[in-house]
């Protein structure tokens, strides 16, 4: 399919908008969402997508609306797909879009959906991309009368799709183990958040120089970009966020901490586990097998899993007993033990 051609193109908030609208292109047919979105919008929601490598002539925000266009982004449909040059747009803001994992709730059914394109790198095209997604963001917010509050995260959605309770910014940030996205804006969101802000306060400005400042990744790997779990400017935040069998990684790609902790929890513990928590037929399937219902458990034989996960059992009596298919539940993140 050859490079799309914009029907117009519009400056949001200093940001070039190339509109596509799926309601007007739809050549293959895909579904498409259906409920109303105007007189309704609660706010915008950020989202992170990877970025893809783009033929000349061509940018990956177009390219994400190609493969829509095409099929390739399965149910995915947002408002915006957003680079480090400009921004298209996939859907009428008449229109909701399927972005939030929450089905009908107030995610998709009530957000305008930005997808920022980023590689979690910090290299000036992602700090030009997540510029374009705050600008886009704040004008969007001021155009339906709306403050920074009604600013949110996917994962802000899926804690609410969970039952989990708190501040609008303390669902943004709380970690929840089906997704934490956007996965490279989420590390700094107090940050963004503010850059967010200040646009909605005085409107647009020019895009600041990129910064210099020492960022600290935590991942896998240094190798390993897909396994990276944030970009932090403080090294102590970046120790803080460091799960079981990550690392921290300098600028230059040294481990400059690595958390091998073990042993945290012992053969026979009984752990407290909400409602609703993902439970996984293996050590690193992504996939849950099934949700738990809230109740204790028991550490299954206290030994660390890929991923920081536990294998737990219904009772003390079943801990270490074999065979294992018989007595493990499953195994259990280890952030949700209570």
């Amino acid at each position: 399919m050859a490079i799309l051609t914009p029907d117009k193109t519009t400056t949001l908030g200093g940001v070039t908008v190339k509109e596509y609208l799926l309601t007007k292109h739809n050549p293959n047919r895909i579904d498409m969402p259906t409920a109303q979105l105007t007189g309704k919008v609660l706010g915008v929601t950020i989202h992170n997508t990877d970025r893809i490598k783009t033929a000349a002539g061509t940018t990956p925000a177009e390219q994400y609306t190609r493969a829509t266009v095409n099929g390739n982004m399965k149910t995915v449909r947002v408002h915006y797909y957003v680079d480090s040059t400009c921004a298209w747009q996939n859907l009428p803001l008449s229109l909701s879009g399927w972005h939030a994992a929450d089905g009908n709730g107030n995610g998709n059914r009530r957000t305008i959906a930005i997808e920022c394109i980023m590689n979690g790198s910090g290299d000036a095209a992602d700090k030009r991309a997540e510029e374009n997604a705050a600008r886009l963001a704040a004008t969007l917010l001021k155009q339906h009368g709306l403050g920074i509050n009604h600013l949110y995260t996917h994962t802000h959605w899926l804690n609410v799709r969970d039952g989990r309770n708190g501040t609008v910014d303390q669902l943004n940030t709380m970690h929840n183990s089906y997704k934490m996205c956007p996965a490279y804006i989420l590390p700094h969101w107090a940050e963004f958040k503010k850059k967010v802000q200040s646009y909605l306060n005085a409107g647009t400005s020019t895009i600041s120089a990129p910064s210099t400042k020492q960022l600290y990744r935590v991942r896998k790997s240094w190798a390993g970009t897909k396994s990276q779990l944030g970009a932090y400017s403080s090294l102590e935040n970046a120790k803080k966020a460091c799960k079981v069998g990550y690392s921290v990684f300098d600028s230059n790609g040294k481990a400059v901490y690595t958390n091998s902790r073990s042993g945290k929890f012992a053969k026979g513990q009984a752990v407290h586990i909400g409602s609703n928590v993902p439970l996984f037929a293996n050590e690193t399937t992504a996939a849950p097998a099934a949700r738990l219902t809230a109740g204790t458990y028991y550490i299954y034989d206290g030994v660390p899993c890929k991923l920081g996960r536990y294998r737990i059992t219904t009772t003390a009596a079943n801990c270490g007993r074999t065979p294992v298919g018989k007595y493990v539940t499953g195994y259990v993140s280890w952030d949700n033990f209570k």
